[in-house]
C-alpha cells in the first residue's frame, strides 16, 4: 500500500477527527434519548389540542427539562394510575405529572425537588354541603381521579359514609360532576380553579378551604427510578436552571394567573 506524503497528513488529521465524532455523535446522543411519561387528558397540565398536538403546562415543562438537558425526549400520554409503576419498571424515563411526593412513592421511586406546590379541595354545586365534615359528606357521591391521594384520603377517612367514584381522567371526572353523576369532586385546587374559570364550571365553586396536609398537599415532583442516580442529578440541575432563567416563570403564566412554584 502506497503511504501517504507526509506534507499531506496536517491537512487529513482534522478530517480524519471530524470523522470520528461524526461516528461517535449518534453514540452519544443515543445515551440522551429519553422516553418521558405525560397526561394528554387534563387541561391545562396536559391535553391534546384542536390540532391534534400535545400541549399543556406539564407538556410544556417536560419539553423545557429536555432542552436543558441537551437530551431528545419521546413523550407519551399516559393514564394517571400508570405513571409510577411506569417509571419504576424502566418503560419511561421519567414523568411530568401531578404527581405529589409521597412516603407511600417514594418506596417506589426517587422524586427530584418541587415543581410546583399543590393542595386539593372540594368543588361542588353552591349549597351541596353545608360544611365538610364527616357528618355533612355521609351519603354524598365525592369523584376523584383514580390512584391520587384524593382517593386514598376519602377512603381512608370516610369509609363507608360516602361512595367514591374514581375516574381515569379529570375531564372525565369533571362531566360525571355537570351530569349529577357525583355530588362532590375532589382534586387539586390549580386543577379545580381551572375547570371553575371555564364555562362549564360557571355552574360549581369551591366548598370549604384547600387542605394542605393530610397528605392532600405538598410537593409536585418528577418521579425517577430507584438506582438511576445519575439521571436523578441531572433532572435535579435542569430544573434549577429553567427556574432561575425564567423558562419556569414563562410557562407558568402562560396557564395560570399566579405562581404555581
Amino acid at each position: 500500500m502506497t503511504s501517504l506524503p507526509r506534507r499531506l497528513l496536517p491537512g487529513l488529521l482534522p478530517l480524519a477527527l471530524a470523522a470520528l465524532l461524526a461516528f461517535a455523535m449518534p453514540r452519544a446522543w443515543a445515551q440522551d434519548a429519553f422516553t418521558v411519561a405525560v397526561n394528554d387528558n387534563d387541561r391545562p397540565f396536559g391535553y391534546t389540542d384542536e390540532r391534534g398536538e400535545l400541549t399543556g403546562f406539564n407538556v410544556d415543562i417536560a419539553r423545557a427539562l429536555c432542552r436543558a438537558l441537551a437530551a431528545e425526549c419521546r413523550l407519551v400520554p399516559t393514564r394517571f394510575p400508570d405513571f409510577v409503576p411506569g417509571v419504576a419498571d424502566g418503560r419511561f424515563d421519567f414523568a411530568v405529572a401531578n404527581l405529589l411526593r409521597t412516603p407511600e412513592r417514594e418506596r417506589v421511586v426517587d422524586f427530584t425537588g418541587r415543581l410546583w406546590r399543590s393542595s386539593s379541595s372540594f368543588m361542588g354545586r353552591p349549597g351541596a354541603v353545608p360544611d365538610l365534615k364527616p357528618a355533612s359528606l355521609a351519603g354524598k357521591t365525592i369523584g376523584v381521579q383514580k390512584g391520587g391521594v384524593q382517593e386514598r384520603w376519602v377512603k381512608e377517612t370516610l369509609g363507608a359514609q360516602a361512595t367514591v367514584k374514581t375516574f381515569d381522567t379529570i375531564a372525565e371526572r369533571n362531566a360525571a360532576l355537570l351530569d349529577g353523576s357525583v355530588d362532590l369532586a375532589l382534586g387539586s385546587t390549580v386543577g379545580n380553579f381551572v375547570f371553575l374559570n371555564s364555562p362549564d364550571g360557571a355552574w360549581f365553586e369551591i366548598i370549604g378551604d384547600p387542605v394542605f396536609d393530610q397528605g392532600l398537599g405538598g410537593d409536585v415532583a418528577i418521579p425517577v427510578a430507584k438506582g438511576r442516580e445519575a439521571l436523578h442529578q441531572r433532572l435535579n440541575a435542569a430544573l434549577a436552571a429553567i427556574l432561575t432563567d425564567g423558562t419556569f416563570s414563562q410557562i407558568n403564566v402562560k396557564y395560570f394567573p399566579i405562581s404555581v412554584y
